[in-house]
């Protein structure tokens, strides 16, 4: 059978712990895929400061050259908020014969229990958990059981420090692959007012 790992979020915008987190999901559990599902609008954030097409894009230039990542966009072609079992639903749904599990953070596997339906999650899909610097992550936890646990510590990269830095002027080329850094030039993205 098929291991896929799901990796969704913002990419608002994307980065280097994200194409790493993809990598280390496919090498130590060994996946056959990873499929990036960029959200039109997530559940836990009231706006995002790039349009989809554009976190659209920087996805497409950032996976370019790796063969098993994917992108799927289910949640932009439906221009709706969408949580995380009916997306996974979805997938289950259009690929039969696949072990389908989400990848996320450390920092997530803490938070599931705010989480929409995050038992029905567990129970039939699980979570590839990388592990976030400075993280402990909760054994006590009731959803412990359901996630897989990455040896690896994927690098302490944010989104919203990047839109920071940006908005500063700051330098991000080490936060973000080269292609990503040139679109965001090109389309003056995160300049702020």
């Amino acid at each position: 059978m098929n291991r896929t790992g799901i990796l969704g979020g913002s990419f608002d915008p994307v980065h280097k712990a994200h194409i790493s987190m993809a990598q280390t999901a496919l090498k130590e559990f060994a996946l056959d895929k990873v499929i990036f599902v960029p959200a039109y609008r997530p559940p836990h954030k009231m706006f995002l400061s790039s349009p989809p097409q554009d976190r659209y894009n920087m996805l497409s230039l950032a996976i370019k050259n790796f063969e098993k990542f994917f992108i799927d966009t289910y949640e932009l072609d439906l221009k709706r908020e969408v949580f995380s079992y009916q997306m996974l639903d979805y997938f289950k749904d259009k690929y039969k014969d696949t072990d389908i599990k989400m990848i996320i953070g450390s920092d997530s596997f803490n938070n599931l229990a705010l989480w929409k339906n995050a038992e029905y999650i567990c129970k039939n899909y699980g979570f590839y958990v990388i592990k976030r610097p400075n993280i402990e992550i909760n054994k006590n936890s009731i959803y412990y059981k359901y996630c897989i646990f990455s040896e690896s510590v994927m690098a302490d990269i944010s989104s919203t420090e990047i839109r920071e830095k940006i908005k500063n002027g700051q330098d991000i080329t080490a936060l973000v692959l080269p292609e990503t850094a040139e679109y965001i030039k090109e389309k003056k993205l995160y300049l702020g007012s």
